[in-house]
């Protein structure tokens, strides 16, 4: 049952509920309201307030080793099923075929002959972060036998939890399941999660995202969720089929991360969102995700919409099904550069839709992209252009897109038959430090220098003859093994290191002011966290508490370079996390999202208004609210306290107390304001 409240605001960010008819409440006047109130009040929010950097954020799988969600589960490989003598004699998909799993991931039943259904967790992470170290809590509801093993070490287990040690390093931590519903009433192993013990505040607050990894991430100007769509080859069609909060897992190897997950993340940090939807999207999809994410962002932020990722590469499906449609619809006419005609229709069609959804705030609050092969000039032209496109009556393509996105890597030259054997050659000869050298001053007067003295330029040219902006929409060092090269160890060690010398950070020193002088504009990086192999070392940083030249670069950039637009204030700033100590403490917010954290003592949590999570802890503990009392309404939902107003939405956990500031002396206790949901 859901109560409505009139006047009160009817979600925020982090509120990642959907009505029965997939409608998600809007939240567009808090937020309104919330930025006037952060101006008025004289107490911003944290971070940089003009930030110049964005970042794609990597895959989630159970190896990512960014670990973006508190809830470690949310990155958990699909179930595979084994036997007494077979291993993964049941994938995910034959494990969904069989009915054997619900539409969310949770296990129903074994198949005949299957002894465990597993997950994995945790999954080969790097022995040097350490942190990652600790105490784990599983936990989950249903009737089954659920076990872990691997790399994690049991220290209790009793009904619905298990209690582990862990310590990063090759392995994982297997979640088995060794039976589910075994009465047959329905009561099947679900809502399983996995916290570390030192978390376990955070998420019952409502907390998504890992404060370490959010530390990284919370002053990025926009964030590119590629990745995290599973853009590359993805199978999504139906808006019916997406992924959803309530999923076991939010990995890249199911269905990715859902729209409101990735939403609740741009609000939380003030950075602006940059998706990429499905090529194989209908309209609807586009539509209905359009709509939840004009109905859900903070209106000071605005949308970067691409449809699908690199239409240009054939390596690429998304690509691939672009040409056989042109040869479908065209014949013989779709010729060399068809696939790219369809791919601009096809773009310029979804950009619409989302300019439609905005409506009269698409100006301010909507950037529509098209994305181009940098190395390829001429290329952009039938995707802009699509004369077979036009002949149909369609308008061009070019007069859909705000931004012309390109990227800006260099360095694919050293792991080719080119320059490889040379590379090993110094390596012989003169070792790694006169080679890392070489290596450096080649790229300097090589690629490096070709892309920003002759092919960005280029493309400068062609945006601004189509009245675009232009922006990377990917970029970096691009060093690593090509072909038979990718095998060979040697070449792998020494480009890892090379990728995260100081010789890498000067280049990317000498990327970034070449990329401004060239004319563009918002410079992205690929990817923030990443584990370096012998198939590249994309991560900007190796593990969260990694520390690099090259991640120093773009730190310093990102802090310092010249602006070149003006955005209301306050845009970019974002909330606190605040903990308390074993003593009576007084946690105090900022306007935006923040998140409170309780001691032993009696706190006093004063969010300040706007998206907050209170949590208490033991002793009692009292929320100060903005206003008077007569501007909330409060609800329940299970051991949370919600409390809504027309500019704010705390959710409160462990807190017994509530006052107003507008009249600190009335408390209220907060069980007596409790109305069930």
């Amino acid at each position: 049952m859901v109560l409505v409240f009139a006047g009160a605001a009817a979600a925020q960010a982090g509120d990642l509920r959907a009505d029965d008819d997939g409608l998600i409440h809007r939240i567009a006047d808090i937020e309104e309201t919330l930025a006037t109130d952060a101006q008025a009040t004289g107490t911003p929010g944290a971070g940089l307030a003009d930030p110049k950097l964005a970042a794609g954020l990597d895959a989630v799988m159970d190896w990512s080793v960014q670990q973006p969600f508190i809830d470690r589960m949310k990155t958990a490989r699909p179930w595979i099923g084994h036997t007494a003598d077979e291993w993964g004699r049941w994938d995910a998909a034959a494990l969904e075929a069989g009915g054997h799993v619900s539409a969310e991931g949770w296990p129903l039943s074994l198949p005949e002959g299957a002894t465990k259904l597993e997950s994995l967790v945790l999954t080969d992470q790097p022995e040097e972060a350490e942190e990652l170290a600790g105490r784990y809590i599983l936990r989950w509801t249903g009737e089954g036998h659920l076990e872990v093993g691997g790399r994690a070490r049991l220290v209790a287990q009793r009904p619905g939890e298990i209690v582990f040690n862990y310590t990063p390093g090759p392995g994982a931590v297997t979640v088995e399941v060794k039976s589910t519903d075994p009465e047959g009433t329905g009561d099947h192993i679900r809502d399983i999660s996995l916290v570390r013990e030192d978390h376990l505040a955070l998420h019952e607050a409502g907390a998504l995202f890992n404060p370490s990894w959010l530390a990284l991430v919370r002053d990025l100007r926009a964030v590119r969720f590629m990745n995290w769509m599973d853009t590359n080859g993805s199978t999504l069609v139906r808006w019916e089929d997406r992924p959803r909060p309530e999923d076991m897992t939010w990995s890249v190897q199911r269905h990715g991360v859902p729209v409101e997950v990735m939403v609740a993340l741009a609000n939380e940090i003030g950075a602006d969102p940059w998706f990429t939807l499905p090529h194989l999207a209908d309209d609807d999809f586009v539509r209905r995700f359009a709509e939840h994410v004009r109905d859900t962002l903070d209106p000071r932020l605005r949308v970067h919409a691409e449809y699908s990722n690199e239409l240009w590469n054939q390596i690429l499906p998304q690509a691939q099904w672009a040409r056989a449609q042109a040869e479908a619809r065209w014949g013989d006419a779709a010729d060399d550069a068809g696939w790219m005609q369809f791919a601009g229709g096809r773009a310029a069609q979804v950009a619409d839709i989302w300019r439609e959804v905005f409506g009269p705030e698409a100006d301010a609050r909507l950037r529509t992209v098209v994305g181009v092969q940098t190395g390829w000039l001429g290329l952009e032209k039938p995707l802009l252009e699509a004369p077979l496109w036009v002949a149909e009556g369609n308008p061009r393509p070019a007069e859909s897109f705000d931004l012309y996105a390109v990227t800006g890597y260099f360095g694919y030259e050293m792991g080719t038959d080119d320059w490889a054997p040379r590379i090993k050659d110094w390596l012989e000869r003169e070792g790694a430090a006169e080679t890392t050298a070489r290596v450096a001053e080649a790229l300097r007067a090589g690629s490096l220098a070709a892309l920003i003295e002759e092919r960005l330029p280029y493309h400068a040219r062609v945006a601004a003859d189509h009245g675009m902006e232009m922006v990377m929409y990917e970029g970096g060092t691009h060093v690593v093994g090509i072909g038979p090269w990718v095998e060979d160890r040697a070449l792998t060690a020494f480009f890892t290191q090379f990728n995260y010398s100081p010789e890498m950070g000067a280049l990317y020193e000498r990327l970034l002011a070449g990329w401004r002088e060239s004319g563009g504009t918002l410079f992205n990086a690929f990817v923030e966290v990443g584990g370096p192999s012998r198939f590249g070392s994309w991560g900007a940083l190796r593990h969260l508490w990694d520390d690099n030249p090259r991640w120093d670069a773009l730190m310093a950039y990102n802090a310092s370079a010249a602006p070149w637009e003006e955005r209301a204030p306050g845009t970019f700033l974002h909330g606190v996390l605040r903990e308390g100590g074993p003593g009576a403490d007084e946690l105090r917010g900022t306007p935006e999202e923040d998140t409170l954290i309780g001691g032993p003592g009696d706190d006093r949590l004063d969010g300040r208004g706007g998206a907050d999570r209170l949590h208490g802890g033991p002793g009692t503990d009292r929320a100060v609210l903005p206003g008077s009392a007569a501007a909330w309404l409060f609800r329940t939902e299970g051991e949370a306290v919600i409390a809504e107003s027309d500019s704010a939405r705390v959710r409160m956990v462990a807190v017994e107390e509530v006052v107003f500031a507008a009249d600190d002396d009335l408390v209220f206790l907060t069980a007596s304001l409790r109305q069930p949901r």
